[in-house]
């Protein structure tokens, strides 16, 4: 059906105003199935990182932790699914960042522990160190994150409560990791 078909016919008969008022909430029910049938679903969004690296590099790092999110939001349709994907998405664009700069200082503290190998007193192991420092993190940020998550449990915003944490926390280590590691 279109507009066009929907027309009243001439003002003054009593059916003229119920018509244009039928006319008026199919145009509304035309216009909500549009907005909806255009809205991106959790599987289409595509997060950009954009809005987060110009704000990374104006130098208020903790403070950009979910502006690509939220830029991911204002570029779809708002929905709770939409908000739960765009901050995934985020979080894994961090998590990316955490696995870089974490093999970095990896393999900088083996090459310090090699060079240090034999020497007299035995320095702490730089790599195994890191490595134990990691897996401890990892489990904090699961853990804290699941607990954040059944907070909400029950509600619609779980999921966009539950990758927030998960954002928020790998952005944090990956930003100790290296203060600079998305200019790469």
């Amino acid at each position: 059906m279109t507009l066009a078909l929907a027309t009243a016919p001439s003002r003054g008969t009593p059916a003229a105003g119920r018509r244009s008022g039928k006319a008026v909430a199919r145009a509304g029910v035309l216009v909500a199935f549009a907005l909806w049938s255009g809205a991106a679903t959790a599987e289409e969004v595509v997060f950009d990182p954009t809005a987060l690296i110009d704000c990374l590099d104006q130098g208020a790092q903790l403070v950009c932790v979910g502006a690509g999110a939220e830029e991911c939001v204002r570029r779809n349709l708002p929905s709770t699914p939409v908000i739960a994907a765009c901050g995934r998405e985020e979080y894994r664009y961090w998590q990316g960042l955490v696995d870089r700069a974490y093999a970095r200082r990896v393999a900088r503290g083996q090459s310090i522990d090699d060079m240090t190998e034999f020497a007299d007193p035995q320095p702490p192991r730089r790599a195994e160190a890191l490595e134990a420092a990691y897996a401890a993190w990892q489990e904090f940020r699961d853990l804290q994150c699941a607990h954040v998550e059944a907070e909400w449990w029950g509600g619609t915003g779980r999921g966009s409560a539950y990758f927030r944490c998960m954002m928020e926390l790998t952005a944090g280590y990956a930003l100790f990791l290296q203060p600079d590691i998305w200019q790469e």
